[in-house]
């Protein structure tokens, strides 16, 4: 269900740049705190930053979601169905935010990309509740997954997990929130769910979550 990058996925000198471009935009905006009302993390959205969401998507379209198309092919079809939920970048600091709580996202699948080499800082990584390692004996145990700068862990995102907490220096991260829509390969309608059950679907735009209208803008209304 978990899975590691055993190299990195993306180009560490990609990495630092982001962390570059992003303290820079937070010297002018700050980091926001308030975001996530579960599990909230000191963060700024790829989006914010013009010129990370153009590298970003890039590296989603060309890297990320055909490496969790690989890892997860009983649940996606395709890369095409795979939609974005969230990506920001986190700042973990001994000094201020050091952890998260063990939470689980909203979403389907979650990444954990490292921006920056464990050599920068102590403890970190992503803390799992409950593992049973494979060659193990057996047995569920906290385990706590990490990588150096460009490494992914990507696992579904109902698994309960958290940030182990940094004891010295700062970690960055970038966590990525997905999900699969197959709406779109079946050309369902929106609101067909409800209807399905007997509901009448508001009509227009007051029927749609916010995903499925950004799903429908793409492509053009």
């Amino acid at each position: 269900a978990v899975f590691r990058s055993t190299r990195p996925l993306l180009d560490p000198a990609d990495c630092a740049w982001v962390i570059e471009q992003v303290e820079a935009q937070a010297a002018i905006s700050g980091w926001t705190t308030d975001r996530h009302v579960q599990a909230p993390t000191t963060d700024i959205p790829v989006s914010a930053v013009p010129a990370i969401k153009e590298w970003f998507d890039t590296m989603l379209k060309s890297r990320l979601f055909p490496m969790v198309h690989s890892r997860f092919p009983y649940a996606i079809r395709s890369p095409e169905d795979l939609r974005v939920l969230d990506a920001f970048v986190v700042r973990y600091d001994a000094r201020e935010q050091a952890s998260l709580p063990t939470h689980q996202d909203e979403n389907t699948f979650s990444f954990t990309i490292a921006l920056n080499d464990r050599s920068e800082y102590e403890g970190g990584g992503t803390a799992f509740e409950k593992l049973r390692p494979v060659g193990g004996d057996g047995s569920f145990e906290r385990t706590v997954l990490n990588a150096d700068a460009g490494g992914v862990v990507a696992f579904p995102g109902k698994l309960r997990h958290g940030g182990n907490v940094v004891t010295a220096g700062r970690r960055y991260i970038i966590p990525l929130f997905l999900y699969a829509d197959h709406n779109g390969i079946e050309d369902r309608e929106p609101g067909y769910v409800l209807r399905h059950l007997g509901i009448e679907a508001p009509s227009g735009s007051e029927g749609l979550s916010r995903y499925a209208q950004q799903v429908i803008d793409q492509r053009g209304g």
